[in-house]
């Protein structure tokens, strides 16, 4: 791509109080992603510890969203909404104040709880504006953190992102992207797909929650609201290897490529590997996925 810088970002999702070291490794890059779920139950002694390694971690920058298991960071999470749902307490009053003070005044990283920021990569001379967001589709009828109802407030909740986003993180995949799970048919949001991807065309869109959708594509829109017209797979070349799972999408010789204003790429980096409580066994884990992309170079 002419005029544009190569930036390397580590994309992850779904840590669930997992740290590097325990299960996956990070590797360097000059930006980290995390998709949401760093806790099983956003306790504050689960928050800290969160807060604590990502902190640590070595990049020029970091972004951060809560997914639904981050009670403590949602501060209308209602543990009675459902009768028949999972009941498990939030923090205290003051524990969950404490949660979302953590994420939101910590100065190492980006919390983004459904907002936009600009931020610079300054060895790239480079600005990218990503939009993030915690919220996922209330289907199972539980009492999650983050929920809205598909039919009534997608709608609303996705047509709110500015059409100028570079990247677009949300816990949620968009419907039949990257949305593969044991709970679900389709966990995916279909007013993701329609009301925020494909209006907004970003360059990259990182999620997690489905943990059996984790991998990558690059969808390529048609004119129609929410049409899709060609869907390019990638092959995970750390799977069952050494190597790093990289996706390239700077157009060289292994890379994919990527139709600035006509393609996305869809990255789910779930690092847990399946869902909770389905299959037996111990927890399995997957890499986190490396996207080299090309950023065509503008003024902001």
């Amino acid at each position: 791509m002419p005029n544009a810088e190569t930036i390397r970002i580590v994309c992850i999702s779904d840590t669930h109080n997992k740290t590097p070291g325990e299960g996956y490794t990070l590797p360097a890059g000059d930006i980290l992603i995390h998709a949401g779920d760093l806790t099983n139950q956003g306790s504050l002694t689960e928050i800290q510890k969160a807060v604590f390694w990502l902190s640590q971690a070595s990049f020029q920058t970091k972004i951060v969203i809560a997914g639904n298991h981050d009670l403590g960071l949602d501060p209308n999470y209602n543990h009675h909404k459902h009768a028949s749902g999972w009941k498990v307490a939030p923090p205290p009053p003051e524990e969950a104040a404490e949660c979302r003070r953590l994420l939101g005044e910590n100065d190492t990283f980006v919390y983004l709880q459904h907002t936009s920021q600009v931020i610079n990569i300054p060895s790239k001379n480079l600005s990218l504006k990503i939009f993030g967001s915690p919220y996922s589709p209330d289907r199972g009828r539980q009492n999650w953190a983050f929920q809205y109802d598909v039919e009534t407030e997608a709608t609303g909740l996705w047509s709110g992102i500015s059409g100028e986003t570079d990247i677009v993180v949300s816990h949620t995949p968009a419907k039949g992207f990257c949305d593969a799970s044991r709970h679900w048919t389709e966990g995916g949001c279909p007013g993701l797909l329609g009301e925020g991807l494909w209006r907004v065309r970003p360059l990259l869109h990182v999620c997690g929650h489905c943990h059996e959708g984790r991998g990558a594509k690059v969808v390529r829109w048609g004119a129609e609201k929410g049409e899709v017209v060609g869907v390019r797979e990638w092959e995970d070349p750390g799977r069952g290897s050494k190597k790093q799972s990289l996706l390239d999408l700077t157009g060289g010789r292994r890379g994919l490529g990527l139709e600035v204003g006509r393609e996305t790429a869809v990255v789910n980096a779930s690092v847990m590997a399946k869902s909770f409580g389905r299959g037996g066994g111990g927890m399995e884990f997957n890499k986190p996925i490396v996207v080299d992309l090309a950023v065509p170079c503008r003024e902001r």
